[in-house]
């Protein structure tokens, strides 16, 4: 009945439009300031300029907070799904479309300053000792780039609370952190920034700071949308007032 009613509507000229906007699923992790959890309100530097953009673009967007493996499989998976704060690079540049960049730091390694020991003074040193990454981050390839291997000074977990809890406990001898989200993912579990020492920076050259990754077979018009909203963003004050709202 509803199929003849439609034929008999288009045979007398009527139109239909459709006006709901689309709703696209952003996936993030817990990696504070850029994107985390708050007694279950979920904000950061990144996840509120995202948020942002999705009102200017018009595009209704949920938020989802997972492990860094399991975002990153199901953005690759779902048509319309992004995935936030995600590190740019050559590996990954044709498996996304991407918006950005959004806000970024440098990144160091860093040891507990009782362990004074461990002072490695050059990217050639710190493979001499034991790291911890999330498994499938970033991090994880550029690490292995100067000296670090799976089982013999590498170990990779699921979450960034695996391996710090084995680093204060003595059992893996450095972490990375980045300028902005060291002290935030210490705080979370009752440590803090003096605990550690700054050491060696890390070399990112190859990675073009933190984007919203777009899975590839999302309309490149959403697409567009988003980057050419956050280009109006970044004229206003570079995206500083997002920063502020969490790096004082």
């Amino acid at each position: 009945m509803i199929y003849r009613l439609l034929i008999l509507a288009f045979s007398l000229g009527f139109s239909f439009t459709c006006t709901a906007k689309p709703i696209v699923t952003i996936f993030t992790e817990q990696f504070p300031p850029y994107n985390f959890s708050n007694k279950g309100q979920l904000q950061g530097i990144n996840l509120d300029i995202v948020r942002t953009l999705c009102e200017l673009a018009q595009v209704e967007c949920k938020f989802e907070l997972l492990p860094w493996a399991r975002a990153y499989d199901l953005v690759q998976k779902n048509t319309l799904s992004g995935l936030v704060s995600t590190a740019r690079s050559a590996e990954r540049e044709e498996l996304f479309y991407w918006v950005g960049p959004l806000v970024s730091s440098r990144t160091f390694f860093y040891r507990l300053r009782s362990n004074k020991h461990i002072n490695p003074t050059d990217i050639t040193q710190v493979s001499a000792y034991t790291l911890g990454v999330v498994r499938e981050d970033i991090y994880t390839e550029l690490v292995e780039s100067v000296g670090f291997k799976q089982d013999k000074n590498l170990l990779k977990v699921a979450h960034h609370y695996e391996y710090i809890n084995l680093f204060f406990k003595n059992r893996i001898d450095l972490i990375l952190g980045s300028e902005l989200s060291l002290d935030y993912q210490l705080q979370q579990f009752g440590h803090g920034g003096k605990e550690v020492v700054k050491l060696v920076e890390l070399p990112v050259n190859t990675l073009q700071g933190n984007y919203l990754a777009f899975n590839k077979e999302m309309p490149i018009e959403i697409v567009e949308r988003f980057n050419k909203q956050l280009e109006k963003l970044k004229a206003v004050d570079n995206l500083d007032a997002y920063r502020h709202r969490y790096v004082k």
